[in-house]
């Protein structure tokens, strides 16, 4: 039986890597809804600007260098707004790819501890029973040497009937 330490180490190894994919897909999940947030952010800002575009233009549909400025200024806005959700994606794809290489990072030590302890767990389990096998040999011999030997027939050689006679 192997010891409780190595049992117990190699099950740890073991939660160490689920706990490294869970963190990955736990930071994924945090990663994607604050894109689709600042998305969703950034449309509900346009959708804004394009109504107050088209509130100034009933306004004063005469008013053509307002128009023009309103306009400049709002498609302006909109590709500032396209940088940054540009930017920040850039930026939680760098994390991303930081993140994965971390959590490779702590399965392979994970995987090396569990492989560590399934080796001890192993080298104890055939320890014990060379040592299980060596004590039933030692007891075979001193079965064998306290009792008298069991005597075994002899070979003899095989007379033929036809062949052999005596006279």
């Amino acid at each position: 039986m192997p010891k409780t330490e190595t049992v117990d180490k190699f099950f740890n190894a073991v939660n160490e890597t689920y706990d490294a994919l869970l963190d990955a897909a736990k930071s994924a999940n945090d990663r994607g809804y604050r894109v689709s947030r600042q998305l969703i952010d950034e449309v509900e800002r346009g959708q804004r600007q394009a109504i107050d575009l088209t509130r100034k233009v009933a306004a004063a549909p005469s008013d053509l260098s307002g128009f023009y400025s309103a306009a400049v200024r709002s498609v302006t806005d909109a590709q500032g707004r396209v940088l940054d959700l540009t930017r920040q994606l850039l930026d939680e794809v760098s994390d991303s790819q930081r993140e994965g290489r971390e959590v490779v990072r702590r399965v392979i030590e994970a995987n090396r501890s569990a492989g560590q302890a399934a080796v001890e767990a192993t080298r104890d389990a055939v320890g014990q029973a060379g040592t299980a096998v060596q004590n039933i040999r030692t007891r075979a011999t001193r079965t064998t040497n306290g009792r008298a030997q069991k005597s075994t027939p002899r070979k003899t050689t095989r007379e033929t009937s036809d062949t052999s006679t005596s006279a």
